[in-house]
């Protein structure tokens, strides 16, 4: 009864001294290559000057072709309690935000409007050329293999072996984004249900890149995306 207490009591002064904050985000990627017929994702970054700051939740509103995301934190409200208890050290994050379906055009992307660390970028959606779920069957991507600056392995799987990779259409934003596209080709009509890992190495130019952490943005078959972040060294 008494450790009960004792640690409601604690949860409640944990929770009393912390407050909702908007994050301290400091880089956004829009990838390229979207069109309408697809879920629209783009990737936010940030830093946390110490362990005590956590993820809350990440808001999403489109008001015609402004889409403005918040992203907020859990921030301890007292700076004492900053000093005394919690490690100082930069804790980065990365936040996947899923925007869903939009009409073809351009929009502005912003995030954390009136913060100090608010964020902007253009996204340019094409009409999709037909009205399927999308024009391309992608790879099952789960994660990405570092070898190289200019070169990964897309780990997954192969659902079954009447698929075969057919390319990989690598798009660049320009900036600081690659959109990685595996696209699958149909070998067989008949296509049993035998899962097995697979393995794709995926070479590109990293040339048309002004940063040094840009964004691989992989196309997957569940209609989503695998996001890493590259160290280039």
């Amino acid at each position: 009864m008494k450790l009960s207490l004792f640690l409601f009591l604690f949860s409640s002064l944990a929770f009393s001294q912390s407050e909702i904050i908007q994050a301290p985000v400091d880089h956004l990627y829009v990838p390229t290559g979207f069109d309408s017929n697809d879920a629209v994702e783009v990737v936010v970054t940030g830093k946390f000057p110490n362990t005590c700051y956590s993820r809350n939740s990440v808001d999403v509103k489109i008001k015609g072709d402004i889409v403005n995301i918040n992203i907020t934190a859990i921030a301890p409200a007292r700076p004492v309690l900053t000093e005394k208890s919690c490690p100082k050290m930069i804790v980065p994050f990365k936040e996947v935000v899923t925007i869903g379906n939009l009409q073809g055009g351009n929009y502005e992307i912003r995030v954390n409007q009136n913060s100090a660390t608010s964020l902007s970028d253009e996204l340019v959606i094409a009409e999709a050329a037909s009205n399927s779920v999308d024009d391309s069957i992608y790879a099952a991507v789960e994660w990405v293999e570092k070898k190289s600056n200019d070169e990964v392995v897309l780990h997954g799987w192969k659902y079954s072996d009447c698929l075969e990779l057919d390319k990989v259409k690598i798009v660049s934003n320009n900036k600081d984004t690659l959109s990685v596209l595996p696209v699958m080709k149909q070998v067989r009509d008949f296509c049993p249900m035998k899962g097995v890992p697979s393995k794709y190495d995926v070479k590109f130019d990293v040339s048309s890149l002004k940063i040094d952490r840009p964004l691989l943005h992989v196309r997957t078959m569940d209609g989503k995306s695998v996001n890493s972040i590259i160290e280039m060294n």
